[in-house]
């Protein structure tokens, strides 16, 4: 199409430039023939002019100036004839062009597809090809070029219905116009034709009539797909709608319905078809509506387009049913199941009555303003504030409900309220009932989704009493502050009196302060000296307690036993007192620290349930123990001092009968037990009993040589550890001490068990010929040990001087021991444990080593530990002295 045009375009040039050609040389002709009139008209007036004058040199002059005149026209003649000439030349072959052009204008328009047709600035058909008569074959039309007009062609097309234009088309506009303009039209044949026309340079028009029967073809048939499609999405989505919709036509028949329909009106599926009566169908459901719709949505005077109505179920369902009315006749019904949002509005609807119902309580009136300045909510205060009726109130504006004046006085806080800010404030304000009220009175903004103040809450409240209180009070208040003048003046003379008592009892003050601190100072030192001296105070002791234990294996005479046992025990209550005496010391002093760890509790209470049954051999008690094999996480040696003086004491105390040692399990931790068959201990007494120097009632307090420290050695043990002691006696019958000690995790791969049995079985065993070190700086403990050990069959080789341990770290000592006890103190600044660690070094095989001291600290405890050592602590009991070598050389 757009090749046939500029073909057009250019042979229509072509045309025009040899129209040009044609009218100059018409010109240039009309210009000679001009000329040579001119020519013959002077030629006759020289001739007339000789004849009818006697003036014949004038008349010469003329004629000659009249020839010179002619020669130059001639001469200009036979120019313009030249030109004329060769323009007419040209015009030949611009005549001759000008048939090729037209001949090829012709043939461009022939070759174009499309039916086309020229016409001149006067709309007369100038050119026209072969498929713009082939338009009209089937009609008698007769076309001629230079004699029908585009109004010809016009008129008779449409008088004749020869076109038809398509919808969208105006037909009649273009007959009354002469114009086909750019329309879309139907033949009789039913071929689509397209009608065109495009304006020339030289006000010239050219119609184009293209065939687009193909194209419109097309066109229907994706129409009709696209029909198709939407049609099945209009099914899909009428299926997959929450609301039920039924399709009906004009004689009441049904034509569409969806699987919601079906569930709401609860209607058999094979009774659901198309085409049956749907006023008949429908009698059968319980959403039948037929006369209860009403109609919605449509001014007076006009047909109603929709009609709706609300039906309640049986079960409680409520369904909307809505009937949209189709203008060519027929219906859709839509059914909608508000159940959920019924139960919201009626919700809302209750929560609005138990909110006015709260609000209407209130002593202050509340209510809402929406941003056009309407009261939307007020309570009941508020309205009887305007002694007024809610409904008066509600819908009406700020200025109606208060006055123009009233209103006048808040507008800057409400202006303020409504640009977001919250704004508190008091104004003298009235009533209907009252005047001169103070209120007060606070503005909060309401946010609405877009975060735009959408109106505002107000609370108001009356203060009148409480600002007519506050100036009375402030009447009052300035009485009193006269009133007060005159007493301050008074009380101001009595604390001058009183500061005079106040600084002589500071000087009081401070001198007792002073004293007190002498005091502390004084006990402190004094604890400092015990604690310091313990190791001075218990070596002689330790020595003789020793040499007594060795007295005790020899075989003696029945007296001289007698003898030695009085002085063993004499001394074991000497070795209780001082050590009670130290204890108390370094508890005061702080020196003793726990080491918390975990363990069995069957090592400590296996070892103290032997010990203490050795001290009842010889007497009429009965000493019971219950063992257990729990894990504990506590300081083992400080748990053991608290329990060796619950033992002690419930064998001091008790002359006959039973002493039981065992553990309870309780939720916070294992309670161990001592339970003896006393004498009891009165409830008023089991608080003092733990104070230093008080000691409990005893059947034989007059032999008993103790200071009361043991229960105070306790108390403060317990505290070091948090763990609670407890005590229950009933006077007569007994008493029972424990101690709470949280539980531990038992540590996997240790047999405790097997332990505690190797020990007791440990105790009786007479030990196999043993070697055995004793380093020691002094010579009596030596001799005393060397004694003891002696007694158990070992071969003892006592240290106690330089030379002498010099002599065992070069290994000069023959054989290896199998056992080395040493002091940890042995004098200038040595320590046996730096002598211990020079031995073993570089020593392929170590030897066992059991570390005895006076030191309780922590931190040596645990040095020794770290060592791999063994520690125990002065003065040293034979029967701890056994248990603890024979572990030590049974693990070896």
């Amino acid at each position: 199409m757009r090749e046939n045009r500029q073909s057009i375009n250019v042979a229509k040039e072509e045309f025009s430039s040899k129209e040009d050609l044609m009218t100059q040389r018409d010109t240039a002709i009309r210009e000679n023939e001009k000329l040579i009139k001119i020519n013959q008209v002077l030629m006759r007036r020289v001739e007339l002019g000789w004849g009818n004058h006697s003036d014949a040199y004038q008349s010469f002059e003329n004629a000659a100036l009249l020839a010179d005149r002619v020669r130059e026209r001639t001469l200009k003649l036979n120019q313009t004839l030249g030109r004329l000439q060769a323009a007419n030349l040209e015009i030949s072959k611009a005549q001759e062009e000008s048939e090729q052009s037209r001949q090829r204008l012709a043939d461009a328009v022939e070759s174009i597809f499309d039916a086309l047709v020229l016409f001149d600035d006067r709309r007369q058909m100038v050119l026209a090809n072969s498929r713009f008569y082939e338009l009209w074959s089937h009609t008698d039309a007769r076309f001629e070029l230079g004699k029908t007009s585009l109004s010809d062609i016009v008129n008779y097309t449409f008088s004749k219905g020869v076109f038809k234009a398509e919808v969208g088309y105006d037909g009649k506009a273009m007959w009354a116009d002469h114009s086909f303009g750019n329309g879309v039209f139907l033949l009789p044949d039913n071929r689509w034709i397209q009608t065109s026309e495009r304006h020339t340079a030289d006000g010239g028009l050219v119609l184009i009539f293209t065939d687009i029967t193909a194209l419109k073809n097309s066109e229907a048939v994706e129409r009709e797909k696209a029909l198709e499609e939407q049609a099945r999405v209009l099914e899909s989505t009428i299926n997959n709608m929450s609301q039920g919709v039924a399709l009906v036509d004009a004689d009441c028949e049904l034509l569409v319905w969806n699987q919601r329909f079906l569930e709401i009106s609860k209607l058999p599926a094979e009774s659901v078809k198309s085409g049956i009566d749907f006023n008949q169908l429908m009698l059968a459901s319980e959403v039948y509506a037929g006369a209860e719709l009403l109609p919605i949505n449509a001014p007076q005077g006009r047909q109603q387009s929709m009609l709706e109505h609300e039906k309640t179920l049986d079960n409680g369902d409520v369904i909307v049913i809505k009937r949209h009315l189709i203008p060519g006749g027929g219906f859709v019904n839509t059914y909608t199941d508000i159940t959920d949002r019924s139960r919201q509005k009626e919700a809302l609807i209750e929560s609005e009555k138990r909110m006015r119902l709260i609000t209407d309580t209130v002593p202050a009136g509340i209510s809402y303003i929406n941003s056009d300045l309407d009261y939307e909510f007020a309570n009941l205060q508020f309205a009887r504030w305007f002694d007024r009726s809610r409904e008066q109130i509600e819908g009406k504006s700020m200025s109606v409900v208060m006055g123009d004046e009233m209103f006048a006085q808040h507008r800057e806080y409400v202006n303020q309220a409504l640009t977001g800010e919250t704004v508190e404030f008091e104004i003298e304000d009235s009533s209907p009932s009252q005047k001169n009220l103070i209120s007060q009175k606070i503005y909060v903004p309401h946010y609405g989704h877009d975060d735009e103040v959408v109106g505002f809450f107000a609370l108001e409240q009356n203060v009148t009493q409480q600002r007519r209180t506050e100036r009375a009070l402030k009447s009052a208040y300035q009485n009193l502050e006269d009133r007060v003048y005159q007493r301050t003046r008074q009380i101001t003379d009595i604390n001058n009196q009183l500061r005079d008592e106040i600084r002589e009892r500071r000087q009081i003050e401070s001198r007792l302060i002073e004293a007190k601190s002498e005091a502390e100072e004084a006990n402190i030192s004094k604890i400092k000296f015990l604690a310091a001296t313990s190791h001075d105070l218990l070596q002689p002791m330790n020595a003789a307690s020793l040499f007594a234990s060795a007295l005790l294996e020899k075989n003696l005479p029945e007296d001289t036993r007698g003898l030695v046992q009085s002085l063993s025990y004499s001394l074991e209550n000497i070795e209780s007192l001082i050590s009670a005496l130290v204890d108390i010391s370094k508890l005061d002093a702080g020196v003793v620290e726990a080491e918390m760890g975990s363990f069995n509790v069957s090592e400590l209470l296996d070892n103290l349930a032997k010990e203490f049954n050795q001290q009842t051999d010889d007497t009429t008690l009965d000493m019971r123990y219950v063992a257990s094999t729990l894990f504990v996480e506590t300081d083992s040696q400080l748990l053991a001092r608290i329990l060796r003086n619950f033992l002690s004491n419930a064998l001091r105390y008790t002359e006959q009968g039973k002493v039981l040692l065992g553990c309870r399990r309780r939720k916070t931790g294992l309670e161990i037990q001592v339970l003896d068959t006393g004498p009891g201990i009165a409830k008023s007494e089991r608080r003092e009993i733990f104070h230093e120097f008080q000691r409990g009632k005893s059947a034989n307090i007059n032999d008993d040589k103790g200071l009361g420290l043991g229960l105070a050695i306790v108390d403060k043990i317990s505290r070091i550890l948090d763990h609670p002691i407890d005590i229950k006696s009933i006077p007569g019958k007994g008493s029972c001490f424990s101690v709470l000690v949280p539980y531990a995790i038992q540590q996997p791969g240790i047999d405790n068990k097997n332990d505690a049995k190797e020990n007791s079985a440990a105790v009786f065993q007479v030990m196999a010929p043993t070697h055995v070190i004793v380093i020691d700086n002094d010579e009596s403990i030596c001799e005393a040990m060397e004694i003891l050990l002696s007694g158990w069959g070992c071969s003892v080789h006592s240290i106690h001087t330089n030379q002498q341990i010099d002599s065992l770290l070069t290994r000069g000592t023959d054989p290896e021991p199998d056992l080395i006890i040493a002091d940890y103190h042995l004098g200038n600044d040595l320590t046996g444990l730096d002598v211990i660690n020079q031995y073993n070094h570089g020593a392929s095989v170590k030897v066992p080593i059991l570390m005895i001291t006076a030191n309780y600290t922590s931190e040596l405890r645990q040095q020794v530990r770290e060592s791999g050592y063994h520690i125990i602590n002065k003065p040293v009991k034979p029967l701890k002295l056994k248990l603890a070598m024979n572990h030590l050389l049974r693990r070896d």
